[in-house]
């Protein structure tokens, strides 16, 4: 069921569809180095626009990693 946050109801099928437009939203890849090993972490996010600001990835130590070499550029 569409919903509006900003009037807090939910919004008939013409109402949701109304002002419809696709839009390209930015999105990149980076590559990070870990600090202790000569491997790095690929990540993806939405908000490219936020990196300058960051000084962390944050990662889940429940979750478990992959580690795959790249054999054109050598790098893992």
């Amino acid at each position: 069921m569409p919903y509006s946050t900003g009037i807090n109801t939910v919004l008939s099928n013409f109402e949701a569809n109304l002002n419809y437009k696709d839009v390209t939203d930015p999105s990149i890849y980076i590559k990070l180095k870990l600090v202790d090993e000569d491997s790095y972490f690929i990540a993806w996010t939405t908000t490219p626009w936020t990196l300058p600001s960051n000084i962390a990835l944050a990662v889940n130590e429940e979750f478990t990693y992959l580690k795959v070499k790249n054999e054109k550029l050598n790098e893992v």
